[in-house]
């Protein structure tokens, strides 16, 4: 099976930041699971809080499912808003765009950015200090998955 995605945690005192790396394909059901275990298992074992997540997505418009995201918002979030910065071209589809509205109503910590605003998008998540910590495990993920995304060939580190 193809990988349509891969994540990596950072190292942070005080937050769980996590960097997922998306294909224009959305992640099967086994890739998306094998993804969330461990990040579930982190967070518990450092005892944070969906507070002190911090999520950045780069995606060619490949995304969890609805009952994906209710397993991250149940097992992860625990119900609770976090924190993330989703860099994507994808919204230039209406259809794409509508199912990030509504994605947002249930998170509304979610902001999306253009990959030329991936400033921004760290400002947002209060991680500037990181720029080339996030930049170089970015360069390593994509390697990892050896597969094309025009977002990250896009983005303005």
């Amino acid at each position: 099976m193809r990988e349509e995605m891969t994540t990596s945690i950072l190292p942070h005192p005080e937050l769980q930041v996590v960097l997922w790396l998306h294909t224009e394909l959305d992640p099967p059901d086994p890739q998306w699971s094998a993804a969330i275990q461990p990040l579930v298992r982190e967070r518990r074992a450092r005892g944070l809080t969906p507070s002190q997540l911090r999520y950045i997505v780069i995606s060619d418009g490949g995304a969890p499912s609805a009952t994906q995201r209710a397993e991250l918002f149940r097992e992860l979030h625990e119900g609770q808003p976090v924190r993330v910065a989703a860099v994507t071209l994808a919204l230039s589809n209406p259809v794409t765009r509508g199912i990030a509205t509504a994605v947002s109503w249930v998170n509304p910590g979610l902001r999306f950015f253009q990959p030329a605003r991936f400033q921004d998008a760290l400002t947002y998540l209060d991680l500037r200090d990181l720029r080339r910590e996030i930049e170089s495990e970015y360069r390593n993920m994509k390697e990892r998955l050896g597969r094309v995304v025009r977002t990250f060939d896009q983005v303005s580190f």
